[in-house]
């Protein structure tokens, strides 16, 4: 055979083998990487889902927290949105408890005579020690206010004015044992004196005559016998009567008409 023909033959066989050695190594891989693929995935898969749901167990514990966090959040709004309209109830009842009593106060100016001045002032300080005996205004000589001026609450008079500043007043109440006021029987016209003795639901009325005409129920107004208070001012009424010592005098036990304990403003009458 002629050597260019063996070498032709030479060069196919080579190149034969040549790519039999190729394929062999393109399907080796091949089956390695499955092989070692389904080791790894038989070897992580377990782990993969041990760490699935210890995310999942993590999540929803984060969630837990979070929603807790969340009430309790939401309860601390509540509460305070709670006690915020608690405050506003509270301030809406004592506005309108103001404004009672602010209307009662003016109905009784309106029951004045036209030729009486009157200012309405706040009460802004009462003693614990003597609850009945003196209040202070928020009204002074600004506001034409002066000594012996009469305060009167919704019902009838509660005191005088005692002392007098700028923009306050001292106002003795008609329970105080220093406390004297000219009175008579609206219906008889006899006259006495109206004295405190420290009590809230009574107070003592002295007659100059022993033979007085007065019985329960009868009315008890200012008779401006002492120039210390206008004529006609109602103070209370009779609740009872007894002969003073000796019988010399008649005496009434009165009941004033003002609610002494609850005063928020008064109404002061410019003289």
């Amino acid at each position: 055979m002629p050597r260019r023909g063996v070498l032709r033959i030479y060069i196919a066989a080579v190149l034969v083998l040549g790519l039999v050695a190729l394929e062999s190594l393109t399907v080796f891989p091949r089956a390695s990487v499955s092989r070692v693929s389904g080791v790894v995935n038989t070897v992580l898969l377990p782990l993969e889902i041990g760490t699935n749901s210890v995310v999942l167990l993590l999540s929803s514990g984060v969630s837990a927290v979070t929603g807790a966090f969340s009430a309790e959040a939401e309860n601390k709004s509540l509460r305070a949105e709670v006690q915020r309209l608690q405050a506003q109830v509270t301030h809406l009842e004592a506005t309108r408890g103001q404004d009672t009593e602010l209307r009662k106060l003016l109905k009784m100016k309106n029951s004045l005579p036209a030729t009486e001045r009157t200012v309405t002032v706040p009460v802004v300080g009462r003693s614990p020690a003597n609850w009945l005996d003196q209040i202070v205004i928020a009204g002074g000589s600004r506001n034409g206010i002066k000594y012996g001026d009469p305060v009167l609450s919704y019902g009838g008079v509660v005191g005088r004015v005692v002392t007098v500043g700028s923009v306050s007043a001292t106002v003795m109440l008609l329970p105080d044992p220093e406390s004297a006021i000219g009175a008579e029987i609206a219906r008889t016209s006899d006259a006495g004196v109206l004295l405190g003795d420290g009590k809230a639901a009574t107070l003592t009325m002295q007659f100059f005559a022993s033979g007085a005409n007065v019985r329960k129920g009868d009315l008890v107004v200012t008779s401006g016998l002492d120039h210390l208070l206008p004529v006609g001012l109602p103070l209370g009424r009779v609740i009872g009567t007894h002969q003073g010592d000796f019988g010399l005098v008649k005496v009434a036990t009165v009941a004033p008409l003002a609610n002494l304990n609850a005063m928020q403003n008064v109404l002061v009458v410019l003289r």
